[in-house]
């Protein structure tokens, strides 16, 4: 596991390289409104990215876009590498857990200017805009919403007779079908659910049940170590059952839609987003569905809530910011991209937009859009926007649940670092 601290390093290490280092100027290409776009995601994102392009393209002689993509646990150190070295996309896909230290550190533009003109956002809810504010100032523009969502083979769970994840099942039933899968199976190593203990929307959703958050308003954690540590017991408590994947196998899933568990053959449960229901049926032979994640009791508190989706920010280095945000506002507003772009990288939030795809949806994505709707009451309200650091908690989360996991600390121990090491980054972002 040394990758791992490593490529802390080389984050926060270019990182604060912005602060150190004045903003670069890029050298224009005469007459050329050459842009870049940068994101994450896998060839179905890819495809349906590069006809978008091509159509802002056909509609702006003069304007040339090239793309650029990573999977999502490289995307950034990249990132970070090119911004401090004065060479970042002018488009860039933006993580809801970096946007606050990007901004921070003047490597996005800020977006309020454009209001009203370029970018309309009047029918867009204004807490899913606010969501995308730092500091008061708009820095992205998210494709819509989505929410936190189990995906489960129904085709692994009808095969061995168990009742599958359903709305409303508690975490107590969900750990006791998921032991009864993994042995009455006839698959081989194969498990209830892959372990979530390393996955901070997961940790959240159970926080939020309990009337606490990964952070406070005020950019402060929201938990304590007997959070963290209880949250850690209750999958070492899978683990040992053989409810869930084993550690090694766990160690397998890399963060993007090829190493799921679900993908790999490993475990009949994954927790994932919603917006993932798509690719994650391509991948699979199989019928994939989503379902609530369990909750603590049949009383707690909602713990899903309407996140903004994936969102566009611009480089505050790039050459040519206006063709920028029309480009931003292109592909986040216009029936014309939505009709492209689908519901991967969330739902929209425009009802205009929803009317323009709702009929060309393919089904997993349609069971995307229903799955939102379907939740009801088990919808909160939207958290405060996440601190600097939040992206490197996230990163000790799984490094942390890692540990605990391949039984080099307790769950107590484990709750313990976590909280250390969390405040900690958070002091120093």
């Amino acid at each position: 596991m040394t990758y791992l601290p490593t490529r802390r390093h080389v984050l926060a290490s270019a990182l604060a390289g912005l602060v150190a280092t004045p903003l670069l100027t890029r050298v224009a290409l005469a007459q050329d409104r050459h842009l870049r776009f940068f994101w994450w995601g896998n060839q179905d994102r890819l495809a349906r990215t590069e006809a978008a392009m091509d159509a802002f393209m056909a509609q702006n002689p003069g304007v040339t876009i090239a793309g650029e993509t990573a999977p999502f646990e490289d995307f950034f150190v990249r990132l970070a590498t090119q911004v401090v070295g004065g060479n970042p996309p002018d488009l860039l896909q933006m993580d809801f857990r970096y946007i606050a230290e990007y901004a921070d550190r003047g490597a996005l533009l800020e977006l309020d200017p454009y209001l009203g003109n370029v970018l309309d956002l009047s029918d867009i809810p204004t807490d899913q805009i606010d969501a995308n504010r730092v500091g008061g100032k708009l820095y992205g523009v998210s494709f819509g919403v989505n929410s936190a969502a189990l995906l489960i083979n129904r085709t692994a769970w009808d095969e061995a007779g168990v009742e599958a994840p359903r709305h409303g099942m508690t975490y107590e039933q969900f750990a006791q079908n998921c032991l009864k899968l993994s042995k009455a199976s006839p698959r081989s190593n194969f498990y209830g659910t892959s372990d979530a203990s390393g996955n901070d929307i997961a940790f959240e959703n159970w926080l939020k049940q309990q009337g606490k958050a990964l952070y406070t308003p005020e950019g402060e954690l929201g938990y304590d170590e007997q959070d963290a540590s209880g949250w850690f017991e209750l999958w070492a408590g899978m683990r040992m059952s053989g409810a869930c994947v084993p550690a090694d196998v766990q160690a397998l899933e890399q963060g993007g839609i090829d190493t799921t568990g679900l993908t790999l053959g490993h475990s009949a449960s994954s927790f994932m987003l919603a917006n993932q229901i798509g690719p994650q049926q391509a991948s699979l032979a199989e019928t994939v569905e989503a379902v609530p994640f369990p909750r603590i009791s049949e009383t707690s508190a909602p713990g899903h809530y309407l996140r903004p989706a994936t969102r566009l920010s611009v480089s505050a280095q790039t050459q040519f910011p206006d063709e920028a945000v029309a480009l931003l506002a292109f592909l986040t507003g216009t029936p014309e991209a939505a009709k492209i772009l689908g519901a991967e990288r969330g739902i929209p939030s425009s009802s205009r937009l929803v009317e323009a795809i709702v009929d060309d949806l393919k089904p997993a994505e349609r069971a995307s859009v229903e799955f939102v709707a379907s939740l009801g009451d088990l919808v909160g309200p939207l958290p405060p926007p996440l601190p600097p650091g939040a992206g490197e908690v996230t990163r000790l989360v799984f490094e942390v649940s890692q540990q605990v996991a391949f039984e080099s600390m307790s769950p107590g121990d484990g709750g313990a670092a976590l909280v250390q090491g969390a405040k900690g980054l958070l002091d120093r972002a």
